[in-house]
């Protein structure tokens, strides 16, 4: 086996390990929370996620360049339903994070009658957002 072959594996396994491993990790703690009671570890959200409305919440890092791209969308959405989404910075707030399963950021917990309806990683599209909080 050549050198080339031995590093470019090794570069795919750190990129499974630093890249893959986390996402499924953060799938798999979703796909358990899906439909049942949201965790309300976020004091400012937890009046609206137990009134049973629609609600999103935003986790997102200061350093974070898809974080960056994704801020214009949800402050444009934020005007419109200035109450139904929550920033949490995931870097100071661990622990509404954890309860959520984040593992990267941005990321999206879209939540309805009190229940964690999906949760999604990476920047989401303003029709996504805008379509879950109107119909």
């Amino acid at each position: 086996m050549s050198i080339v072959a031995v590093v470019l594996a090794v570069i795919v396994v750190v990129f499974a390990f630093l890249i893959i491993l986390p996402r499924v990790l953060m799938g798999l703690k979703t796909a358990k929370l899906k439909g049942q009671p949201a965790p309300t570890p976020h004091k400012q959200s937890a009046k609206r996620i137990k009134s049973g409305a629609k609600t999103i919440l935003y986790f997102f890092t200061p350093t974070c360049g898809a974080c960056r791209m994704q801020e214009p969308l949800i402050q444009k959405i934020r005007q419109r339903h200035p109450d139904a989404i929550f920033k949490i910075d995931a870097s100071t707030n661990r622990e509404a994070a954890s309860a959520y399963g984040v593992m990267g950021v941005p990321f999206l917990a879209f939540i309805e009658d009190g229940k964690l309806i999906s949760a999604k990683a990476g920047v989401q599209s303003e029709e996504a957002i805008v379509n879950f909080l109107t119909k």
